[in-house]
């Protein structure tokens, strides 16, 4: 079989697999926050099970079809492994990590806290749900940023770890103040639907 057709169908894959699971974690991260002003309903958190279950078939397109970009352009030999690839080999294993920790404790622990507002769940519970988040979040935007921005392509390890680092740590800063301040956002969301009636 022609290896460019082989390199081009992989790509579509590739760009299939992010846009599915860079869309629906994106959705689902809007539709769990929710949650800071309001309880979610149990329709909400099935559809937070059917986003993951996309999310997770998204990653299963990006691994594949990323081995098989890996194998044509490399030979899966590690001198031809670029900062570029192996920043994307660890994001890409950062996300299916997350996306386990997701299904495994994130969506059992809403599972386990029916009807409750986010800031009303114990800090530790909050704290744990957040970073899950930010994570996700930090790991979706620096796989699309190492997709699109051509500059990357030739950068060197310190500089482009430095950019991915920020990435990461401005997810989790904002994670953690989303654990910290939410029970104020929902004390005064509620005062202000009772003001409504």
């Amino acid at each position: 079989m022609d290896q460019t057709l082989i390199n081009d169908a992989a790509r579509a894959v590739h760009l299939l697999g992010l846009a599915l699971g860079f869309g629906v974690a994106i959705l689902a991260d809007l539709k769990a926050a929710r949650m800071v002003l309001r309880p979610l309903s149990g329709a909400e958190i099935d559809m937070l099970h059917a986003y993951h279950r996309m999310v997770a078939l998204g990653l299963v397109l990006f691994w594949a079809s990323g081995l098989v970009l890996i194998g044509l352009r490399t030979g899966f030999v590690a001198e031809n492994f670029s900062p570029k690839l192996v920043a994307k080999l660890g994001i890409v294993t950062l996300l299916t990590f997350n996306a386990v920790l997701i299904g495994k404790l994130g969506l059992r622990l809403l599972d386990d806290w029916p009807g409750a507002r986010f800031g009303a769940l114990p800090f530790a519970e909050r704290a744990r749900l957040a970073a899950l988040a930010g994570l996700s979040g930090a790991g979706w935007i620096s796989a699309l940023t190492l997709g699109v921005f051509s500059t990357l392509r030739t950068m060197e390890w310190d500089r482009l770890s430095e950019i991915i680092g920020v990435i990461y740590l401005l997810g989790l800063m904002g994670a953690l103040a989303i654990a910290l301040l939410s029970p104020l956002v929902g004390f005064f969301a509620a005062r202000r639907s009772a003001r409504e009636f």
